[in-house]
């Protein structure tokens, strides 16, 4: 091989997009190399960074993934807050706030269906040729459509079934794909044929749900997914495991991925709640009364990012997803009430912000004033009293949820740690705090006085004082204040 003078052939890199095949058979994660036993030579090492190149490749085109869902769940999110407390959140919204998280609810879990869906499908099988590129690519395109759609399913105006068809063409889509794979890899037949069977009883569901009311539509449509949900749950059970012979390697999935991947979501779910500070301008001009709302907002964001991604702190566990089957399922499950949750607490505190100086006293006295004086506006002035006294025990009893969801998912782990590793080695203590918050943030609401900035303030104060005790808690037991 001729090499130009001044190269450097120690600094060539491997690119992850060449291909041998333009189709290749399908094949799962598990029957893909790991780079661990890829032969030490000079080929071996070329090998093994095409494998790790690989893994960067597929996180980029996931981070692409990702920005579908950001306007999906930021148009589900907005819908709610048109619903909850209108078009400019003046509290004039065409459905009280337990309509409009009913409605949100449903939306946000199929949207969460759709994603795992896919998920599940990636953190599976490791094809990575143009059939699966397209197949992603379709997925995609009815992501966008559906995300486009989601908010007509329960229009008052008129309602619209679109979101389902384009629902149901995506299940079909998901079964149709893993029926080729199936021809291919045998370990995943006989749970595509149980999969099946599970899917007829849900359809017609789907199916009545289209010519029916919008409230009997919501009802079908949650049991709908609460089916395939609970199928799923089924399916993992030691005897379904069994039966379905999932200790076979090549029918497994890809859990570590699995599990970033699901982290991933929160961090769009989160994501949504910080747009939502800055998109349409909702802190006004310049430094103004909204201004110290929004920071207040921004920091209980930042403090329930960090309660998520450190865990109960400890230097070494083993995930949940990893031990039982009923600790997979009940953390999935935390994992879905904190989510809808957090996307709740986030349009809640946009209505507040957008309130700071008003309480629910102050407007339902401006009305009883403008009702002596006979005006027009008097139910708008009552209406937005309503609103903002709702909102408050919205962001209260979301939050507590948050504070619980998070601190469940911290616990399904199992630590390893040894005695004597951290300051404070027990780790129900160090997490003690957060459990303390919930009954403290629940209380708040029942002050009808107080001002929204107020509320707000103490929210986010409360959250902060929690950081300094981890931080230390968690410090390893001969670490300090300062390094010197």
């Amino acid at each position: 091989m001729v090499v130009r003078s001044g190269t450097n052939l120690e600094a060539a890199e491997v690119n992850p997009f060449a291909h041998r095949y333009l189709l290749q058979r399908p094949k799962t994660h598990e029957q893909q190399p790991a780079s661990s036993r890829v032969l030490s030579s000079p080929e071996g090492a070329e090998e093994k960074n095409r494998v790790n190149d690989l893994a960067v490749e597929r996180r980029r085109f996931e981070l692409f993934i990702d920005l579908i869902w950001v306007g999906v769940i930021g148009n589900i999110a907005e819908n709610f807050s048109e619903e909850a407390f209108g078009k400019d959140g003046d509290g004039l919204g065409e459905e009280s706030i337990g309509l409009a998280a009913w409605h949100f609810i449903i939306l946000f879990l199929m949207a969460w269906r759709f994603w795992k869906y896919l998920q599940d499908f990636m953190s599976k099988y490791a094809t990575n040729d143009m059939l699966e590129r397209a197949f992603v690519t379709w997925a995609l395109v009815l992501a966008m459509l559906f995300g486009n759609n989601a908010p007509y399913l329960f229009d008052a105006h008129g309602p619209s079934n679109y979101a389902i068809y384009i629902y149901l063409v995506w299940r079909g889509s998901v079964l149709l794909i893993e029926i080729y794979y199936s021809l291919f890899i045998h370990h995943v037949r006989r749970r595509l044929m149980v999969q099946g069977i599970f899917i007829f009883p849900v359809l017609p569901l789907w199916l009545v749900a289209m010519y029916c009311k919008r409230d009997v539509k919501a009802g079908l449509a949650f049991a709908a997914i609460n089916l395939e949900f609970y199928a799923q749950i089924l399916m993992d059970t030691p005897f379904a495991s069994r039966f379905l012979h999932d200790q076979d390697p090549g029918d497994r999935l890809d859990s570590d991925h699995w599990t970033e991947r699901v982290r991933d979501f929160y961090i769009i779910i989160l994501g949504e709640g910080v747009l939502s500070l800055i998109r349409g301008s909702p802190l006004g001009k310049g430094i103004s009364q909204r201004t110290s709302s929004g920071v207040l907002a921004l920091i209980a964001y930042y403090v329930l990012n960090g309660f998520y991604f450190n865990g109960d702190q400890s230097r070494r566990y083993v995930h949940a997803v990893r031990r039982t089957y009923w600790r997979k399922n009940l953390w999935q499950f935390f994992q879905h009430a904190l989510f809808a949750s957090t996307l709740i607490l986030g349009i809640t505190f946009v209505f507040l912000i957008q309130h700071p100086l008003n309480n629910s006293v102050r407007c339902h006295e401006e009305a009883l004033v403008e009702r002596e004086a006979e005006s027009e506006t008097e139910d708008a002035a009552l209406r937005l009293a309503i609103a903002i006294y709702s909102a408050r025990w919205t962001v209260s009893f979301n939050l507590a949820l948050i504070l619980l969801c998070q601190t469940s998912v911290a616990l399904l782990n199992r630590s390893l740690d040894p005695p004597r590793t951290l300051k404070v080695n027990n780790r129900y203590l160090r997490l003690l705090p957060r459990m303390l918050l919930i009954p403290i943030v629940i209380c708040l609401s029942i002050n009808r006085t107080m001002q929204s900035r107020t509320f707000l303030g103490i929210v986010s104060a409360l959250l902060l004082a929690c950081l300094p005790w981890e931080w230390w808690a968690s410090l390893e037991r001969y670490g300090g204040i300062m390094e010197r």
